[in-house]
């Protein structure tokens, strides 16, 4: 009984903090626009890395030019596992000016950052995880035809040779409001093994949307289009993204609980 008890609380206190992950992102977002190649982009890079070390993640770098404005970067916190797959969530740092980037997107970073803590401190997941800030996604600014962060992480998978490895990869795009969310990716349809086990883990809260001509408008495109498995999980639509509205103030905080709820489980045991 008591084995019980304790085996019952130890997984409740590694559950992510939906506090922790809310108060990240509203800390990122104070800081003002975040654009891709520019010192607040770094800035909040180099805090994310901090806290991936802090909690025991190992942490890689992969580092790529933004043509005309100068340098990104992606920040991967590593867990390995016994197995060979890889399971990714993903979270672009960067924002649009003069957007502080609340919603797009220190809330899917801020949910990183918490994924993070739970991650490093339970015993190993099914799969190995990585959990990227990409670099400048946001291409009204870039104005490239790719999200650069995105597509550098593609280039050292292929590298590594573990684009072969990759049994899903979550782009966390807009998770900071509200109660329902949206799941979008290339398939016509929900796929049994990809984004119908997400939309089983979300219930009601979460529904399916086909990007438009199967081309997603997030870090999961460059996945897809290298072949493999992607969706992007947001919230349905937001009237302030890419400006000056999306501050802080208009993130909820039970909106992180929320999704942490349903991307934490099936980072612990996709396979």
């Amino acid at each position: 009984m008591i084995a019980t008890f304790l085996a019952c609380c130890a997984v409740a206190a590694a559950a992510p903090s939906g506090g922790e992950a809310y108060n990240f992102a509203v800390s990122l977002a104070r800081h003002g626009a975040r654009p891709a190649a520019g010192a607040k982009e770094r800035a909040a890079h180099q805090r994310v890395a901090a806290r991936f070390r802090t909690v025991g993640l190992r942490v890689g770098y992969e580092r790529f030019d933004v043509p005309g404005k100068g340098r990104s970067r992606d920040v991967i916190g590593i867990r390995d596992s016994p197995a060979d797959c890889l399971v990714i969530a993903m979270a672009h740092a960067d924002s649009v000016p003069p957007a502080p980037g609340a919603d797009d997107n220190a809330s899917g970073v801020g949910t990183l950052v918490a994924l993070a803590r739970s991650l490093a401190t339970e015993p190993a997941p099914a799969c190995d995880v990585w959990l990227v800030a990409t670099g400048a996604e946001e291409r009204p600014y870039t104005k490239t035809a790719d999200h650069l962060g995105a597509s550098a992480l593609v280039r050292r998978l292929e590298r590594m040779n573990r684009l072969k490895d990759v049994k899903l990869a979550l782009s966390l795009d807009e998770v900071g409001r509200g109660s329902r969310f949206v799941l979008h990716s290339t398939a016509p349809t929900p796929r049994e093994d990809v984004e119908q086990r997400i939309l089983d883990a979300g219930g009601k809260r979460v529904s399916y949307a086909r990007d438009p001509q199967g081309e997603g408008n997030s870090d999961h495109r460059e996945l897809a289009r290298a072949g493999a498995p992607a969706a992007k999980l947001g919230v349905p639509d937001d009237s302030c993204r890419h400006t000056a509205c999306d501050t802080p103030s208009r993130l909820h905080r039970g909106a992180f609980t929320r999704v942490l709820r349903i991307v934490w489980p099936l980072l612990r045991t996709w396979n």
